[in-house]
């Protein structure tokens, strides 16, 4: 598939999504979830469905791995941020934050792609 052709049907498809998202997002209680269902998600399950239509489900299944590996990264990396910056200041536990995702990154894409 053209490259190009490929890449504004990932726009359109993922402006649809997020569109949808933010739907769900102004119904939800209470409106601090709104940001939750705003892009993220949206994106990632456009950029999926258009992978596994293209490309297969073998490379789709290799992008959902790695999607669950970020996400597992970034939930423990914000834990770890909540600790470090009350612990040692902003600089510092932003440091200690972006580290502690650093390694569970590796961690888990290792663990994923075994």
């Amino acid at each position: 598939m053209n490259p190009v052709l490929l890449l504004a049907v990932r726009a359109l498809v993922g402006g649809a999504l997020v569109v949808v998202f933010a739907l769900v997002g102004e119904v939800v209680k209470p409106k601090r979830f709104a940001g939750v269902f705003g892009a993220a998600p949206s994106v990632a399950l456009a950029n999926l469905a258009i992978i596994a239509a293209v490309e297969g489900t073998p490379k789709a299944l290799h992008e959902t791995r790695g999607m669950i590996a970020g996400g597992v990264a970034m939930v423990l990396a914000c834990a770890v941020a909540i600790w470090s910056v009350r612990r040692f200041g902003a600089l510092r536990g932003t440091a200690v934050m972006c580290g502690a995702w650093l390694v569970v990154a590796v961690v888990a894409k290792v663990a994923f792609y075994r």
